[in-house]
């Protein structure tokens, strides 16, 4: 069935381009829709959101505690990993894919291919404790979710001094709904007023998150972290950096992509223990399109499984990748089916990581700084605010009073951002949704070329550090795309798109800004010695 709101959007799309409509003109039709939406939002009970200064952040994991210059005295990698499917055999009720809106929902009729958990542990041997980081085969993960798998995880955290868990999504549009946006929404327009009214009817709020299901990926989730810690060993650590343009392209002006592959390579000490390959890109996993009625994890599967062939074990991270698709054709050879083409491109960067010369491998020395703050970004979005008071989505939202009888008040998503240092030139911005590499890289577009008329006044996140910037994307919450406020523009425009589901116009600077100060705070932070050392960096 033809989904009605895609249908309408295009038509608008064409009615403004062929009208010529300036960009005030159509937003006058994006200002309606907000109106619309903004007063249907204030009609729901909004008794279940906590105010800012009753918010409670149970499950909030900081990292490192303090920053090293250098590698401790004696330091060393120990490094584990674990895998696990989060298929269930049997589940209860529905499940359904995530990632593209359809009516009806698209229910899944079987798996096309297998559904991770992989999990990594990291300790440098400096004593400060040992830092998680994991990441699932699906559409994207709440925060308010991942602070479950920690509570789970809580024992285990102070058993075996674990001071960061960090959980990410591949972000692949043919798992299973994670989020909850892509269910039955006419059904939970329906029972979830009353649901979130009487707060004792939570129970029975509708979503196209399957319980059963989640409560399977929680447990399955906390169990691999908890192997991958178990796992531990000592071995040595390496990276380097691919060239991605062939791989992948930007959809969106100012067409800017993360030039590499990153690529971190795990040696064991034990010459009888597999190496352990995790591969970072930036590109969207939506290869199957909105048709697609079986389960898949789409290209990021055939990366693993074809290094997983060859001896290794490996694993796929989400880079800055908001409007990056991929970029199959000189990777597909002959005449294909849809399938086999995705299976070669995901098999293609699996060689070419496979096929690069030890040369171009950098050791990484045994330090691994980790900090995570907590941000919160503005609900301008009104559909992305109705849709977390209907208890659709799962992410954080706080109020905030904005006025002196303190009874008004403006909704945020709670949310961390975070800055993980491995040796002293690698680097990861730890971004909890859909980044603009612009953002990330540089090359925003000017005043003269953007929606709105104005510059883009903040630094490229990766001139902030030093070292080379990558960016794990959705991790730790997904809160959707983030773009430069200069550049946010009405989604009945075309190629903007992503505005319809990012929390709004400020988000670009409030997570720039977020990470800017936590760069900062990680140099506050940073000693040469042990706690208590006066010399500061």
């Amino acid at each position: 069935m033809t989904n009605p709101i895609d249908t309408a959007k295009k038509k608008l799309i064409a009615f403004a381009q062929e009208k010529e409509l300036k960009p005030k003109a159509i937003d006058l039709g994006d200002k309606a829709v907000q109106t619309l939406l903004r007063g249907v939002a204030g009609r729901v009970s909004d008794k279940t959101i906590p105010y800012l200064n009753r918010y409670d952040n149970t499950g909030f994991m900081e990292g490192s505690g303090y920053f090293l210059a250098a590698p401790a005295e004696n330091a060393g990698w120990r490094v584990g990993y674990a895998k696990a499917s989060i298929l269930p055999e049997r589940v209860q009720g529905d499940l359904y894919l995530g990632g593209y809106l359809a009516f009806p929902p698209n229910k899944a009729a079987g798996a096309l291919t297998d559904l991770m958990v992989r999990a990594f542990a990291f300790d440098d041997g400096s004593e400060r404790g040992i830092n998680v980081f994991a990441v699932v085969d699906c559409v994207g993960i709440s925060n308010a979710d991942i602070r479950r798998i920690r509570a789970l995880l809580a024992p285990l955290c102070a058993e075996k001094n674990i001071v960061s868990i960090n959980i990410s999504a591949t972000h692949c549009h043919s798992g299973v709904d994670t989020m909850g946006v892509w269910g039955d929404l006419i059904q939970a327009i329906k029972k979830n007023p009353g649901a979130v009214k009487s707060q004792k009817k939570l129970g029975e709020a509708v979503s196209g998150r399957n319980p059963d299901f989640m409560d399977y990926l929680f447990e399955t989730a906390a169990e691999t972290i908890e192997n991958a810690v178990n796992a531990m060993a000592p071995g040595q650590l390496h990276y380097a950096l691919l060239d991605a343009a062939d791989f992948v392209h930007d959809k969106r002006p100012p067409d800017v992509i993360d030039p590499y592959i990153t690529v971190l390579r795990f040696t064991p000490a034990d010459t009888n223990a597999k190496k352990i390959y995790t591969v970072l890109m930036g590109a969207h996993p939506t290869c199957y399109g909105g048709k697609q009625r079986q389960l898949s994890a789409d290209f990021p599967y055939f990366i693993c499984k074809k290094i997983e062939a060859a001896g290794h074990e490996a694993a796929f991270f989400q880079g800055a990748e908001a409007a990056i698709a991929t970029d199959r054709g000189k990777h597909v050879k002959g005449q294909v089916s849809l399938h086999n083409g995705i299976v070669q491109y995901g098999e293609a960067i699996a060689d070419y990581v496979l096929g690069t010369e030890e040369s171009a491998f950098t050791p990484v020395e045994p330090l691994l700084n980790v900090i995570v703050r907590e941000t919160f970004i503005p609900a301008d979005n009104a559909l992305l605010a109705l849709l977390g008071k209907l208890k659709i989505v799962t992410n954080n939202l706080t109020k905030v009073t904005n006025g002196e009888d303190g009874k008004d008040y403006d909704l945020y998503f709670s949310t961390e951002v975070g800055l993980a240092e491995f040796g002293s030139t690698l680097k990861f911005a730890l971004i909890p949704g859909e980044l603009t590499p612009e953002i990330a890289y540089g090359g925003a577009l000017t005043a003269e070329e953007s929606y709105n008329g104005t510059q883009w006044n903040y630094p490229a996140l990766n001139t902030v550090v030093k070292g080379r910037l990558s960016v794990i994307g959705l991790c730790n919450d997904c809160i959707a795309y983030i773009v430069p406020d200069n550049d946010f523009g009405s989604v009945f425009a075309p190629l903007h798109y992503e505005e319809a589901v990012s929390p709004g116009r400020r988000t670009g600077s409030n997570v720039a800004g977020a990470f800017i100060r936590t760069a900062e705070a990680a140099e506050k932070i940073r000693i040469s010695g042990r706690p208590g050392s006066e010399d500061i960096i």
